[in-house]
């Protein structure tokens, strides 16, 4: 052979080769596309992990199968500086791949939408049409229905650490981050690093998925002409803010006037009797007993001025009668504070503005324990009480949700605020909020529902000055009442909602003394030191 033909065949040869090559590469490629379109079929999935942690479970699948429409997740998240980046990181890591997990497993059902924070206008734009703000959240929404979950304080338990130093402390609050300040800071101790405690996001947004993708939303009705305080209105004693909240829980809100409709409404889920200042008429009330016999649910709470007055017919009369058999006692709960002295003194308006704590929220109740876990109060002013025994009828007990400490007395008209044993007044404690289940009946179609009460000692408990601080109590007990157990929870304390109790803990001595004796004494302490080294 020549070496023109052993040329052309070696050329023939490298082609054929070089076609092979190329052949391999996109037979590569396609069985790579392949194995992607496989892996995204959910029905050809497997889980290698020994923990089983890149499985769905079961009702959480169940959850997405069953979504009226999709789910769409906005991730609002921006780092933290230094020192705290790390564990901002390991957050996010937990929460992005539970994320990854529900959209690989349900694409059609599930979108998340992570946004970038240096896309300022596009992540405005988009938390304006979600009507939410800040960062480090997400916001589940379906439809119109929304629900928002907090990165730090409620997805993720964050041991803050200790920061050592003011500058730390101060970048802390400006991110609402209250937790090193309710804890106590303790500066003369060396820094300690902040620690991801746990992860609570499969639970949470298995429950904002549950909100969301509901098919109809539970309605409240409030009690209307009767002097009850205004839905929309922004002044302090109004329900403008317990509005929106419930709102934005999932409610819908809408108000019954008995005196146009007797009868309260077919599609009641909660009925609101709060702050009435006229007594209802006789129809009325019988009307309410029939909603609440036939398994309704109340949410009643009497106005200071109908115990004031002796007003008959009213939300007292009311809970007196069957099935509700609840006695409301007369006089405001008072409870003494502490002095610039440290003394326990009364004899103040002061003693009627009851923050509860832990310690008088009922234990192991669906509406106080997340309080409880999360270390929450609840906030009184002029509430009056129920009656701490007795509380039975129908053979139904009405449990005592809420108490005032055992100093806490009944102070009886005229109300000066002080103690006065010579007028009945007994230190012991109040029962301020209750809650029964009435008895169980029958229907029609066999079917029986049990009703429900919560009732509250005050009505100032609900309104645009107290909601703050009570929100999680009435949305727990709205929830409760709808029979929505699985969105009973507590949630992150806002920066606002940040406080010391100055009435009644040893803050106010301390902070006083200080300033009146510490301050002045380390400016003389400075200035004796400066003239004895002058002098020398």
């Amino acid at each position: 052979m020549t070496m023109a033909g052993m040329s052309a065949r070696n050329r023939w040869a490298r082609l054929g080769l070089g076609l092979r090559a190329g052949l391999a590469v996109l037979l590569c490629v396609g069985a790579a596309v392949l194995a992607v379109d496989l892996s995204d079929w959910r029905y050809v999935r497997f889980d290698l992990t020994a923990a089983e942690s890149n499985t769905l479970d079961p009702a959480v699948a169940d959850v997405l199968d069953k979504l009226p429409e999709p789910v769409v997740v906005d991730v609002f998240l921006r780092s933290l500086d230094y020192p705290y980046d790390a564990v901002f990181q390991q957050a996010k890591a937990r929460l992005l791949g539970w994320l990854a997990l529900l959209q690989q497993a349900r694409r059609a059902q599930f979108e998340v939408r992570l946004h970038d924070p240096k896309d300022f206008e596009t992540i405005k734009e988009r938390q304006r049409a979600l009507g939410t703000e800040g960062s480090n959240k997400l916001v589940v929404s379906c439809g119109e229905r929304r629900d928002e979950l907090e990165l730090f304080g409620e997805l993720c338990t964050i041991d803050w650490g200790n920061p050592s130093d003011e500058r730390l402390l101060r970048y802390l609050l400006q991110q609402g981050i209250a937790g090193v300040v309710e804890r106590g800071w303790k500066p003369g101790l060396p820094f300690r690093a902040a620690e991801l405690r746990a992860f609570h996001g499969e639970e949470l947004l298995t429950e904002a998925l549950l909100k969301v993708s509901s098919g109809r939303a539970p309605k409240i009705y409030f009690g209307k002409g009767h002097g009850e305080p205004a839905l929309d209105g922004g002044a302090p004693g109004d329900f403008s803010r317990l509005k929106g909240a419930l709102e934005r829980d999932g409610f819908e809100l809408a108000e019954w006037d008995p005196l146009r409709a007797p009868g309260v409404p077919a599609d009641c889920d909660v009925l609101a009797l709060i702050g009435a200042h006229q007594p209802y008429q006789e129809r009325t009330r019988a009307a309410i007993r029939s909603y609440a016999e036939a398994g309704g649910r109340v949410l009643a709470a009497p106005d200071l001025s109908e115990l004031n007055e002796g007003r008959a017919g009213g939300i007292v009369d009311l809970l007196k009668e069957s099935p509700f058999g609840i006695v409301t006692r007369p006089g405001i709960v008072c409870q003494p504070f502490v002095d610039y002295t440290g003394q326990r003194v009364d004899g103040s308006e002061d003693c009627a503005w009851l923050l509860i704590d832990e310690r008088g929220l009922q234990p192991t109740h669906p509406l106080t324990e997340p309080l409880r876990q999360r270390g929450r109060r609840v906030k009184f002013t002029f509430s009056a009480s129920f009656e701490s025994a007795g509380l039975q009828a129908d053979s139904a007990l009405a449990l005592p949700l809420i108490s005032s400490p055992s100093d806490a007395w009944r102070d009886l008209a005229p109300y000066d605020f002080r103690h006065d044993p010579a007028k009945g007044e007994k230190r012991e404690r109040h029962t301020l909020v209750t809650a029964k289940e009435l008895r169980a009946l029958k229907a029609e179609d066999g079917s029986v529902k049990r009703g429900r009460l919560v009732a509250v000692a005050s009505a100032f408990f609900f309104d645009n000055e107290s909601i703050d601080v009570n929100r999680d109590f009435v949305l727990n007990a709205c929830n409760w009442l709808a029979e929505r157990e699985f969105l009973l929870r507590v949630s992150p304390q806002k920066k606002s909602e940040s406080f010391l109790d100055f009435q009644r803990s040893r803050a106010r001595p301390i902070l006083t003394y200080s300033l009146l004796l510490g301050l002045p004494g380390v400016c003389a302490a400075i200035g004796l030191a400066i003239f004895l080294r002058r002098r020398s």
